[in-house]
């Protein structure tokens, strides 16, 4: 699986991303990952490109990745130059988190709302990972979903 993940500066890219990462070398795949950071501090694009399984560069050819991750919306045509299937998250769902928990885990509550949303990761590899703070945000993100839809949809194999 191919993955690039977008945003900016200080909206936790690295940080989600490196949870992906472990996640999945938790279920036995192989990982390569590159950063490319850009501009962070200003606010500018982050970007990570993330292979998951078979492979032996990081890098991601435009146009083949099999998901393109936004944390930032706005980012949205930059991210249909590295795939067609783009996952972002709602202005709501946004709102939500920051609604819902301190700044430094809005990143984690989003990450919930995606593994619940996709299914692509076992939530529960994420858990073992986090810390207790992070657990609870990445529940209430989760919970989110499960109060809006109920369903989830399935997961990669």
């Amino acid at each position: 699986m191919e993955l690039v993940i977008l945003g900016k500066g200080g909206q936790g890219v690295l940080f989600f991303s490196r949870i992906l990462a472990q996640i999945a070398i938790e279920e036995g795949e192989s990982v390569k990952a590159t950063e490319i950071k850009g501009m962070a501090k200003k606010g500018g694009v982050v970007e990570v490109q993330m292979k998951i399984g078979e492979g032996y560069s990081p890098k991601i050819k435009r146009g083949s990745a099999d998901l393109v991750i936004l944390l930032s919306p706005d980012l949205e045509a930059y991210g249909k130059t590295f795939g067609e299937k783009i996952f972002t998250f709602s202005k709501e769902e946004i709102e939500k988190a920051f609604k819902e928990v301190p700044l430094r885990y809005v990143n984690t509550y989003l990450m919930g709302i995606f593994l619940a949303k996709t299914g692509i990761f076992d939530i529960n590899k994420a858990l073992k990972i986090l810390d207790e703070e992070n657990q609870k945000s990445l529940l209430k993100g989760y919970a989110y979903v499960q109060s809006q839809n109920g369903d989830f949809t399935k997961r990669r194999d």
